[in-house]
């Protein structure tokens, strides 16, 4: 049995047949006949959470670790929107989602009737595309528009990349009626199957491009977030080899490699007037998402290299750097394995010093890097440091915005960790409830960084029956929005700090207990390593390391920081 609704009934069944094997669904009473079918349908695991923000951003997190679209259900009015900041991260991150909202009939739309809002695309423009099913499919065309459209939009959800897709789904009353489902019958909505495609550089293109980068003495690859594949980072290596070429990775890159430039902010905090002429980039090359260095992107605003070529399969034009020249519609993945093998043939700058530069930056900047943290104080960047030393390999770490995203750049990473962090808004409001559906979805160790106001705002994230004990969390408490302690402007006047700051007032320790999780508090270097022993030991629930550290001296370490370590 399933919804006596067409719509419904057949939205879940083509949903299963087009592989959606995860429907994230919070109460509602208008979303009743989505309930029915979805939960009826065989296939599909449905998971109840409650609050809609939360709901959103744990299935963003199960389906950027599944890297398939995860269905979201909820009931009609004010729910949906509360999608909206979890949509537009998914939209910007590329994340495949087919986000399903019941709706009252449009007739009642404006007069007064209870939870029915100009519902109709009211997630544009963050969806890559919005539906709206037929209410009435009495008859055999209706069903046909009804089957098209959902057909469409579960395939809009991964071609031609991954992101959102809304269906709004109208039901008039009555909503909890069942029917014999219509698989196999002639009423049945008909399964279009999407066929895979790969673009590729038309030959004479690529010769072009190839006889371009071959003859350039300076080029940067600066790569953005994403997780890409060991072919990849194979091809960037060889590139890397040339003396012409650098390569540049964050964390959220998941490219490191010794051969590249790992620690972007830390190397070019030393970057000035006398050695920016060997490093400024003649070619750049970007793929990938959003760069979390905001030091980067100023430097290359500035230095406007000649020729910027971005690579992205959906062309969308980043002009990031106010210099793009090129945008090369292909998967990053094509584009090197055409180009690589045949610019390394053709490649003629040995006598280029570019990627020598990089390197000799890196190496003195790590130097000092090192000195300045055998001295510094218990603080955040001390705090990070241990963690970069002591989280177990292989470890999925989550990083919260905006401070955790910013220091994980400043270490080496040689862990094998996977990064992942909120990007493509940076905004605070899911960080938590994101990493809760991603340890959910892989249960696999995964580790939150976050600070005390994102994990505060967040904390409906623990309001959800489905919590992984693999799931570790850190608290890096210093006292509210610690990062505006150091960006330029807000730390300048003390009457203005706490609306920027914000302290947040609560007590994380019984925020924490509320919820029933572990808890374990450090203030020191020495309760911190044994904090990060005692998180990674075994929990039945997930486990919370509350660290605490100064508001004012953090920013004041992490200044001087960056003053050493651009002194030559």
């Amino acid at each position: 049995m399933t919804s006596d609704h067409y719509s419904a009934a057949e939205l879940a069944r083509l949903c299963a047949a087009k592989g959606v094997k995860h429907a994230v669904i919070s109460p509602g009473s208008r979303s009743a006949p989505l309930v029915i079918a979805f939960t009826r349908q065989e296939g599909i695991e449905c998971l109840r959470v409650i609050d809609e923000r939360s709901a959103a951003f744990f299935a963003l997190g199960m389906a950027q670790q599944l890297h398939a679209p995860v269905a979201l259900i909820c009931t009609s009015g004010s729910a949906v929107l509360n999608y909206g900041p979890a949509i537009a991260e998914a939209f910007y991150q590329r994340v495949p989602l087919l986000v399903i909202t019941a709706d009252r009939p449009e007739e009642w739309v404006d007069q007064g009737e209870g939870q029915a809002i100009r519902q109709e695309g009211a997630l544009l423009p963050h969806v890559k595309k919005s539906v709206q099913l037929p209410r009435s499919t009495g008859d055999h065309l209706s069903r046909w528009h009804c089957g098209r459209l959902i057909n469409e939009a579960i395939d809009h959800t991964l071609l031609p990349v991954p992101g959102p897709v809304q269906v709004n789904v109208p039901f008039a009353e009555p909503l909890y009626g069942q029917a014999p489902s219509l698989s196999g019958t002639a009423d049945a909505a008909r399964f279009i199957a999407p066929v895979m495609t790969e673009s590729f550089i038309l030959p004479e293109h690529a010769r072009w491009l190839i006889g371009q980068f071959a003859a350039c003495r300076k080029v940067m690859v600066l790569i953005g977030q994403g997780v890409w594949s060991d072919g990849l980072r194979k091809q960037l290596r060889q590139l890397a080899a040339l003396p012409q070429v650098s390569v540049h990775t964050e964390a959220t890159s998941n490219l490191d490699d010794p051969a590249f430039i790992t620690t972007i902010d830390r190397v070019i905090a030393a970057v000035d007037e006398r050695n920016e002429k060997d490093l400024r980039p003649e070619l750049l090359i970007t793929f990938g998402g959003a760069v979390v260095s905001k030091r980067i992107r100023t430097l290359l605003r500035k230095w406007k290299p000649a020729q910027h070529w971005h690579v992205d399969a959906a062309q969308r034009h980043f002009d990031t750097y106010q210099s793009l020249t090129h945008d090369i519609a292909v998967n990053p993945e094509v584009f090197f394995a055409q180009l690589t093998e045949a610019v390394v043939a053709a490649s003629r700058s040995e006598d280029s010093f570019y990627g020598e530069a990089w390197r000799m930056m890196d190496q003195s900047t790590r130097s000092r890097h090192e000195r300045i943290l055998a001295s510094a104080p218990f603080c955040d960047l001390a705090v990070f440091n241990t963690l970069n030393d002591r989280i177990p390999n292989g470890t999925a770490i989550h990083l919260a915005n905006s401070t955790p995203a910013r220091y994980a750049q400043l270490f080496d990473r040689v862990r094998g960790h996977q990064w992942f962090g909120n990007r493509g808004t940076s905004g605070i409001d899911g960080c938590t409830s994101t990493a809760v559906g991603a340890a959910f979805a892989t249960q696999r160790t995964t580790t939150l960084i976050t600070g005390d106001t994102a994990f505060c705002y967040d904390s409906n994230a623990f309001w959800n029956g489905h919590l992984s004990p693999e799931l570790k969390v850190i608290v890096i408490d210093n006292g509210g929005g610690n990062i505006f302690r150091f960006i330029e402007g807000p730390d300048t006047d003390a009457q203005l700090l706490p609306w920027f700051e914000a302290p947040h007032g609560r007590d994380i320790a019984k925020l924490v207990k509320s919820f029933d999780l572990p808890y374990h508090h450090a203030h020191d270097q020495a309760s911190l390593e044994t904090g990060v022993d005692w998180l990674y030991g075994a929990h039945d629930r997930p486990a919370v390391l509350h660290i605490t550290t100064d508001a004012a001296i953090s920013p004041q370490v992490l200044r001087e920081y960056f003053k050493q370590l651009s002194v030559a």
